[in-house]
Formats: structure tokens, C-alpha cells, sequence
């Protein structure tokens, strides 16, 4: 096993057995705390001797290091063609919005035309087998490191609706990379977090902290900075360039008298 992995965990949790505290926290995965809970301990007994139990949280700030910007032109026309025709134009000013912010070829991805009848209702809106006119769709991709530029793409292509261009812009969805590595250094610091408070209220009523006898891990929450949203099944933020990520360990200590 490696070794320099282990270093990183409190000393108690190294004594008992980094394979239990594992264990502990596979076993209770999927278990939300409230963070209004969090910093609580509580003392109990249990056959083995008198018992701590702590909660440790962590949180840090994460970038998002991709954009994604999903937008879809459409025109109609009495004909296929009459469609397509009118579609162009559309098409052509998004393009150029999008090439004036400076997006290379290797992040557009332009998806095949399409084109949908869409027939005529009587009076009674029964749909009748005729077709009334076509549909023509573009749907225009980008995917970009340059967040905050795709972030600006999204106002910029919706102000072509002023223009009669007939496009639907997505929100923009931001993704961090890095973020299994994030998680175990959430989890490493909560650990670390809850051992500390063992520790602070074990030396309060005279007594010292044992070995690790349980733990268990709450879900990540990825959230907008600065909001305090928690989800029993977590949560995985693509809506924010700036976000929080969170974690919460829950901990049992014996204690040495």
C-alpha cells in the first residue's frame, strides 16, 4: 500500500486501520448531513467503552475549466427548399458572432440540417394529411476553455432576435475537470476537520480521543459560490463559472479515559 497515501490521514486513522475507515465510509455512502448538524459531537456508550462522535466538514472554491453553449436556428418556408433558403441567413450572422469572438474551428460543431412538416388542423384541430409548411433547424455548437468568452456568446446570440433571427440560445453549462481530485482533498481536510473537533472536545471533559471505531461519508455537493443548497443525492453545479464544492464526514471515536 502506498504509504505517502496514508501519511495524509490523522495518526488515529492510520492506528485503526485505513481499510475500516474505507469500509466505514463505503458503507454509509449516499447519506446526506445537514449543515446545520455539522461541528455537533456527540458522547454515547457502546460495549466497547464511551464513544465521540463528530462531524468534520470541508469546502473550497473551484473554477470551471470548460464552457459549453448548445443554440438552434430555425425558419420556415412553403417548401423544403423555401426553408432552407431563409434558414441561411440565420445561420451565416450566428456564425459570425461566433467567429468574432474569436473561437477556433476544432471548438464548432455544426450538426446536420433538418427539416419537419408541419400540416394543416381543421376546425376541430384533428390533424389533417396535408402539409401546411416546413421547418428548417441548425443546431450550432461550442466547447471552449475560455469560459467567461462563452459566457459573453450566450448574450450575444440572443440579441440576434432583435435582428428577426430566429434562434433558440441555451444556457451555458460550465464543468471542472479536476474535480475527483477535488474530492479526495475534500475528503482528506473533512477527516482531518473531524479528528480536530474530537480532539478539541475530548481535552475539554478530560479525556483523550481512542481509535476511529466508525465513518461515514456524506455525497459531494457542487454548488454556485456562496450557496448553501444541499441535495440528499447531492449535487453536480453546470450552471456557475465560480462554484463550492463541498463534503461532510460523520465520525465515531472511542475515548480513553
Amino acid at each position: 500500500m502506498n504509504t505517502s497515501f496514508i501519511s495524509r490521514f490523522p495518526p488515529l486513522v492510520k492506528n485503526f486501520g485505513l481499510g475500516m475507515f474505507l469500509l466505514g465510509a463505503t458503507l454509509a455512502l449516499g447519506v446526506v448531513l445537514s449543515s446545520q448538524a455539522v461541528g455537533t459531537a456527540i458522547a454515547t456508550r457502546t460495549k466497547s467503552g464511551q464513544t465521540i462522535r463528530v462531524k468534520g466538514v470541508s469546502e473550497i472554491t473551484v473554477i470551471s475549466d470548460s464552457g459549453h453553449w448548445s443554440g438552434v436556428v430555425t425558419a420556415s418556408g412553403n417548401s423544403t427548399a423555401d426553408a432552407f433558403t431563409k434558414l441561411d441567413p440565420g445561420v451565416a450572422k450566428v456564425q459570425a458572432v461566433i467567429t468574432a469572438n474569436q473561437f477556433t474551428a476544432e471548438e464548432i460543431t455544426m450538426s446536420n440540417l433538418d427539416v419537419t412538416p408541419v400540416y394543416v388542423k381543421n376546425e376541430k384541430g384533428v390533424v389533417m394529411n396535408k402539409v401546411d409548411y416546413y421547418v428548417a433547424t441548425q443546431t450550432i455548437n461550442v466547447t471552449s476553455p475560455r469560459v467567461n468568452a462563452i459566457a459573453d456568446l450566450q448574450m450575444k446570440v440572443s440579441n440576434l432576435l432583435k435582428e428577426g433571427i430566429q434562434i433558440a440560445s441555451g444556457d451555458p453549462q460550465y464543468t471542472c475537470g479536476v474535480l475527483e481530485a477535488v474530492k479526495m482533498e475534500l475528503l482528506e481536510k473533512a477527516t482531518q476537520n473531524g479528528f480536530d473537533r474530537a480532539q478539541l472536545l475530548a481535552k475539554s471533559s478530560g479525556s483523550k480521543v481512542g481509535a476511529l471505531a466508525n465513518a461515514s461519508q456524506g455525497v459531494f455537493q457542487i454548488v454556485p459560490f456562496g450557496s448553501n443548497e444541499v441535495s440528499d443525492y447531492g449535487m453536480n453545479d453546470v450552471s456557475s463559472i465560480k462554484k463550492s464544492a463541498k463534503a461532510v464526514v460523520s465520525m465515531e471515536y472511542l475515548i480513553d479515559k
